[in-house]
């Protein structure tokens, strides 16, 4: 009784023992690569073919990176047959060594079976290099810059952005000027004679120069708003050196200026600016009349003294009976 027990156990052991490896055999699987030289960094492609009965099912090929190789892509299996599948890794190795590449481990299952079953590819042995330099040839110089054209285009987009950033440049330093101006000058200090006599000394002075009628259009306007400029900021305790038109006209009308001559005071600068910044050239009726508006403007709001009233008159005109 004993031996028929020893029979069959023995006969169980080699069902289960040969069994899987009558199913392992009926899949083969073999690695290859198209050279064995290969330099440091280049792509290794690695060919996979599984020769296998038809219906078998593949699940999964695992590549061991712990073997020091890089895997830059995984290929998905192809079947040109029905007992032939194939697939391929591309590694790399990024030092110089003499490495092997590890077997591939395939997952599959065969027909009719769900049991899953793996297969291991052979291992090959490649040599990885670096570049070999030839020494016995002569050193050669770097090839020059090579030259960089610009098109029209390309040459008016930078001309107007250094325009744009002197644009900038200029107004951040008329903004740091004025806040300055406004921090040293909080006390007004008013000119030692009037306003008026002041402005119209300097406009004696700028039609002695004959400016515009010398073609300085610009320094002609120059110096006439900055009179203009000048007689307000004295006149009226107003920064107009440092302020815009606008600001100007707006300060102006806050004061109860007469609105005809904030109009005219407003065409002048604003004539002065076109002139000055847009390089635009009034005609010379404009040169006078702008002369004329000035001249207007100082004496139409210059300040007169009053005369006190002698102890001889009378309220009537009259004089007190002595």
């Amino acid at each position: 009784m004993s031996f028929r027990w020893f029979i069959a156990a023995a006969c169980t052991f080699l069902f289960v023992a040969v069994v899987p490896a009558v199913g392992q055999a009926q899949v083969s699987a073999r690695a290859q690569v198209d050279s064995t030289e290969f330099v440091v960094g280049d792509p290794i492609t690695v060919h996979i073919q599984l020769h296998h009965p038809e219906g078998t099912v593949f699940h999964a090929a695992v590549f061991d990176t712990a073997a020091g190789f890089a895997v830059l892509e995984r290929r998905p299996f192809a079947v040109p047959g029905s007992t032939l599948t194939r697939g391929e890794y591309v590694i790399a190795r990024y030092d110089s060594v003499q490495a092997v590449i590890p077997p591939v481990t395939v997952w599959y299952s065969l027909p009719g079976d769900t049991t899953r079953r793996s297969v291991m590819t052979n291992q090959i042995v490649v040599a990885v290099r670096t570049m070999q330099v030839d020494t016995s040839q002569s050193f050669k110089d770097l090839k020059p810059p090579l030259p960089v054209s610009f098109s029209w285009q390309e040459i008016g987009l930078y001309a107007l952005g250094a325009l744009l950033f002197a644009a900038l440049a200029w107004l951040a330093y008329w903004y740091w000027k004025r806040r300055q101006a406004k921090k040293a000058g909080a006390v007004y200090t008013p000119p030692s004679r009037p306003a008026h006599i002041l402005a119209l000394e300097e406009l004696s002075l700028l039609k002695e120069k004959k400016l515009w009628q010398q073609g300085k259009i610009k320094e002609y306007y120059s110096e006439l708003t900055e009179v203009l400029r000048r007689y307000i900021e004295n006149r009226y305790d107003q920064p107009a050196l440092e302020e815009t038109t606008d600001e100007i006209l707006q300060g102006l009308l806050k004061l109860r200026f007469p609105t005809d001559l904030a109009g005219k005071i407003d065409a002048v600068l604003r004539r002065a600016d076109l002139a000055k910044f847009a390089k635009q050239r009034p005609g010379i009726s404009e040169h006078e009349e702008s002369l004329s508006v000035v001249y207007e403007v100082v004496d139409k709001t210059k300040i007169v003294p009053m005369t006190p009233v002698s102890q001889q008159e009378t309220w009537g005109g009259g004089r007190v009976a002595g």
